[in-house]
């Protein structure tokens, strides 16, 4: 396995599966809290989730009477024109939380797990979609969410596989976001990318990670585990490693954000020792359609 493919995880600091389910009331009201400052602030969801109302014209009908023909309108053609109300269909947010092995994992036990923090802003801007009205589901499943538990809980259900071949049905009002620490092949989010990207909407991907991750701040001998490995890698002096993990560190997410350019895709960067609530802000303006397309947040 190379570096670039998969960051390599101290072995005592592995987490387990349990721990999210273990963490769930913790995760509700953190993401209550980031969801609740983020409909009071300037960016949160704007979308009225009925769908916008709005004035359109078509031909008049056999049967219909005069009384309906808009006349303005017909004096511009030969034909005569009938004005209605039409309601666009309503927008919908589509979410997939990664929370495979290497995203159950923190190098300091005052920060959260990747996969806690990338719930927690999953989580309250589903409930922020909600309020304004759209439908929210998560991604693969189609579970639309109803109370905030139950779609938690399936987030995470689904959240450890995102098969090549599952079907993914975003129509044509779908919001795609992605939430993951983004350490599998680069292949393999290309692949999945491009799917996603055959929709109405780009994807908006939330890339969490633990800064140690980036830093590779590990001295001396460390014993380090990979999610798709048995034994552990032992490095007899990790920080005469550091300058050649960091540089396949790099190059892995400029591939990663390559992959997304050309999947018409967003990216936004958080690390989780820093607030939610800000990288929450950016996801909901580009959402919206207010931010830029690329940049990073903590």
């Amino acid at each position: 396995m190379k570096a670039s493919q998969q960051a390599f995880i101290p072995a005592k600091l592995a987490g387990d599966a349990q721990d999210l389910a273990n963490a769930l009331p913790a995760l509700l009201m953190d993401a209550r809290k980031t969801a609740a400052s983020l409909m009071l602030g300037a960016h949160g969801r704007r979308r009225a989730g009925m769908g916008e109302a709005f004035w359109q014209h078509r031909e008049l009908l056999d049967g219909e009477t005069l009384r309906q023909v808009d006349w303005r309108r017909s004096a511009r053609s030969d034909r005569l024109f009938v004005r209605e109300m039409e309601r666009e269909s309503p927008a919908s947010l589509q979410i997939w939380v990664d929370t495979r092995p290497s995203m159950r994992w923190r190098n300091q036990t005052s920060r959260p797990t990747k996969a806690e923090r990338a719930l927690v802003v999953a989580l309250a801007l589903a409930m922020a979609a909600k309020a304004g009205g759209e439908r929210v589901s998560a991604l693969l499943s189609g579970q639309v969410m109803g109370q905030e538990e139950s779609f938690l809980e399936a987030l995470i259900a689904s959240g450890g596989r995102f098969d090549a071949q599952a079907p993914i049905d975003t129509g044509r009002h779908a919001q795609i976001l992605i939430v993951s620490d983004g350490l599998e092949p680069i292949e393999v989010w290309a692949e999945r990318l491009r799917r996603l990207s055959s929709g109405a909407q780009p994807v908006l991907f939330v890339l969490i990670r633990d800064p140690d991750e980036e830093a590779f701040p590990f001295e001396g001998r460390v014993s380090f585990s990979a999610p798709d490995r048995d034994t552990p890698i032992i490095i007899g002096q990790a920080g005469a490693a550091r300058d050649a993990y960091q540089r396949t560190y790099r190059l892995h997410f400029e591939a990663l954000r390559a992959a997304l350019t050309s999947a018409r895709g967003s990216l936004l960067s958080h690390a989780t020792d820093q607030p939610a609530l800000p990288v929450t802000l950016q996801a909901a303006a580009l959402l919206d359609g207010r931010g830029a397309s690329q940049f990073k947040v903590g």
